[in-house]
């Protein structure tokens, strides 16, 4: 974990960085996160991220990011799973800070959320708190068992555990708040929706990242401190006429679904 968490590092600090001399809006800034993610990992060229001396400077470290994941679950998949059991590790740091913890478990959320989600909070974000995992599927099912593990949730043996059990155990676990269900909103983009152009689908993840954003915002001004953490990411799929969203890790391309994110918000 401490690799990933170096290279987590010097993404959050150059996004600190940047803050104060993007000015750029919102939606513009989103959409620029996203683009940059997708220009790191050599998937879509974007010569706007290129010329962007300030954006520029976050592709290789992105790059790097998801070439170690992906490396590691071709190589060393015991390894890669071990990340999520000191994911859950940290959170015993986060149990002490000074401020009750509000958490927010997401259904997907991936880098390009992770790096905006920075870019907003910077103020609120220290560098050694903005972290990742790994889920080794990229799938939910395989988080779901992971932390079933790792937090010895027991269920009855007639059903399977949910989202929901995680959440509870989460927030024990924490000593925390919660809304008491996971943010889906991503995760139903994924499954349920296709768009005709790249932008009308950033536009609604724009629209779902605001509405995780004014969730944070509440929580922060009733006084707690935010953590957010997601079962996996999501890559991006271009279709003949239309655009989409998806979540597995494929062996033989390099994914970003297998990245779990990790941020902890607040003083």
């Amino acid at each position: 974990m401490y690799h990933l968490q170096n290279i987590t590092n010097t993404i959050a600090t150059k996004i600190k960085e940047i803050k104060p001399v993007l000015e750029k809006g919102p939606a513009e800034t989103y959409e620029l996160m996203f683009k940059t993610v997708l220009h790191s990992i050599g998937q879509i060229y974007f010569p706007e991220i290129d010329r962007h001396p300030l954006l520029s400077t976050l592709t290789q470290d992105i790059e790097t990011l998801v070439i170690n994941i992906n490396s590691l679950l071709r190589g060393r998949l015991a390894e890669s799973s071990a990340y999520l059991k000191e994911t859950m590790e940290f959170l015993e740091y986060a149990r002490t800070s000074k401020k009750r913890i509000y958490l927010i478990l997401c259904d997907a959320l991936s880098l390009p959320e992770y790096l905006y989600t920075i870019y907003e909070f910077a103020e609120l974000t220290g560098v050694d708190n903005a972290l990742c995992s790994i889920n080794p599927s990229g799938k939910t099912a395989t988080f779901k068992y992971l932390a079933q593990e790792y937090l010895k949730i027991k269920v009855s043996p007639s059903r399977e555990i949910i989202m929901k059990d995680v959440d509870n155990a989460l927030r024990q676990k924490v000593g925390a708040s919660s809304r008491r269900r996971p943010f889906r909103d991503i995760d139903n983009l994924i499954h349920y929706h296709e768009f005709k152009t790249l932008e009308e689908l950033i536009t609604a993840l724009f629209k779902i990242i605001s509405k995780l954003h004014g969730e944070i915002r509440n929580s922060l001004n009733q006084g707690y401190n935010v953590l957010i953490i997601a079962d996996h990411g999501y890559d991006l799929v271009k279709n003949t006429n239309t655009w989409k969203l998806t979540h597995r890790w494929d062996k033989d391309k390099i994914c970003i679904s297998p990245f779990v994110p990790l941020l902890l918000i607040g003083k």
